[in-house]
């Protein structure tokens, strides 16, 4: 009896250690390099910021899902706040110099980037009405993506704090 109180104990323990984030570690959080096909390289400082998902309202789930990436762009490199969709973390930002004409002036563009973390490449697609004398369209361009650096302060992914039960409000 006592071999089974004490297999019971450790099982119960690993039970209450293993409450940690199970997929936080999975969510994109440092200084990377981004590299366009065509143009030059840039600088990438994505921060994490994620609330956890309710589940079944025992224990919160923490899941990328409920994580936003606040991309800090610089170097040419365009940020914005992607979302995770269908397993692909996108954002679109307006570009006020996103297109050089061929008079040499500049015409405003809408960008949209959608990368994936698992192969670290994702695609910039650059949307124009049609400034420059061109017909309106749709360019896009393949990237990727390289871990440089961890962040210069910590961050916490998960800063609300929610109710221990019932609907989970957060704050």
């Amino acid at each position: 009896m006592a071999t089974f109180s004490a297999v019971l104990a450790v099982v119960l323990g690993m039970s209450v250690a293993s409450t940690t984030p199970a997929r936080a570690s999975e969510v994109m959080e440092g200084v990377y390099t981004y590299t366009p096909a065509d143009g030059t390289s840039g600088t990438w400082t994505i921060y994490p910021s994620c609330v956890p998902v309710v589940g079944d309202l025992r224990e919160p789930l923490y899941l990328p899902v409920g994580c936003t990436l606040h991309v800090a762009g610089s170097q040419g490199a365009p940020g914005g706040d992607a979302r995770l969709v269908g397993g692909v973390w996108s954002f679109t930002t307006p570009n006020s110099k996103g297109m050089k004409c061929p008079d040499g002036t500049w015409a405003p563009t809408v960008d949209t980037l959608s990368f994936d973390d698992a192969t670290m490449s994702g695609t910039r697609s650059i949307s124009h009405n049609g400034n420059c004398g061109m017909q309106p369209g749709i360019i896009n361009s393949p990237f990727t993506l390289a871990y440089r650096e961890a962040l210069p302060l910590p961050v916490d992914r998960y800063p609300l704090i929610c109710e221990p039960g019932g609907l989970r409000r957060c704050f």
